[in-house]
């Protein structure tokens, strides 16, 4: 009973940590570029999730399709992710960023229905129209009270790009975590997401031919290393553990509250504004997920990697 209660508190520990965790990125999109910022972040994330994987598991051998299903959630879920959510908070909001990205839970269901026929009901397809009308709401209501015109502009897409990524690599994951653990998997996508990152920004930096200058205020690093190993490496252990306690149904109930949770956040440390449409498309979008999610006990969501 008391290891139940720990979980739950940690597990809202979690969905907070992440909820500030756009806001975080966000604010470092302004001093890195976006190839730059995800390098760093997913590099420090991959060396303490090698060193606890090393200490729990040892570092095993892979096998050649093992591989490539790691490579597949390494691509997918941390390269492609990071770098267009990085792009795209550079151009929108981070409130209209969290919102987007809070679709993930009904795209995954939807494109589960297609890559591997799992039941779509009325229902589930009634959660994905609200929530895309959520969405439109914020993002096509923003745009209208800024320039009387509705648009759904390059920051918007780059992030539905984010989410996209994320929501694949959930099938490489599932995958993946048939013959190996989770923590195993996170660890080793994360050493190969750093590789492609490095060499990528490298390749930027050398193509552009300007030097990049590294910023010398110690709360912006401060804020990379809180994003990376409590956000991103930490954050995704303790999500694990919450679903090794509670199971994977209950565990993938908290993250409907992440979006709210950026909304707030980005209005304290950003100086964002809620308006009358983010709290409507908000309330949609919640209503959305806890409707398109609802599930019998029997069945249970594929596990989630990191933030």
């Amino acid at each position: 009973m008391k290891e139940e209660r720990n979980a739950r508190l940690l597990l809202l520990f979690v969905v907070v940590i992440w909820g500030l965790n756009v806001v975080m990125v966000k604010y470092l999109s302004d001093f890195f570029t976006p190839t730059m910022l995800a390098a760093w972040r997913i590099g420090a994330a991959a060396l303490l999730l090698s060193a606890m994987v090393g200490k729990q598991h040892g570092f095993r051998k892979i096998s050649g399709r093992e591989w490539l299903t790691i490579t597949g959630i390494a691509v997918s879920g941390i390269f492609l992710h990071q770098i267009t959510l990085s792009a795209g908070l550079k151009l929108t909001t981070a409130s209209t960023g969290s919102l987007i990205l809070g679709l993930n839970p009904l795209v995954t269901m939807v494109l589960a229905y297609f890559l591997f026929r799992e039941p779509l009901t009325t229902r589930k397809i009634g959660g994905v129209l609200l929530g895309l009308c959520g969405v439109f709401l914020v993002v096509f209501g923003a745009s209208w009270e800024q320039t009387s015109s509705l648009q759904f502009g390059k920051g918007e897409w780059l992030v539905v790009i984010a989410m996209l990524g994320y929501v694949i690599s959930g099938m490489f994951i599932k995958k993946a975590t048939q013959t190996l653990p989770v923590m195993v998997v996170t660890a080793y996508s994360h050493v190969v997401a750093t590789i492609l990152l490095a060499i990528t920004a490298t390749g930027e930096q050398m193509s552009s031919g300007e030097l990049f200058t590294l910023p010398t205020d110690w709360f912006v690093w401060a804020v990379l290393l809180f994003s990376a190993f409590v956000a991103t490496g930490l954050g995704s252990i303790w999500w694990n553990s919450g679903i090794r306690i509670i199971g994977a149904g209950r565990t993938a109930m908290y993250i409907n509250g992440m979006p709210m949770l950026s909304l707030i956040f980005s209005v304290i440390f950003l100086g964002e504004s809620i308006t009358w449409i983010h709290i409507v498309g908000f309330s949609a979008v919640f209503l959305a997920i806890m409707l398109g999610t609802a599930k019998p006990k029997s069945e249970t969501p594929p596990l989630s990697q990191s933030a």
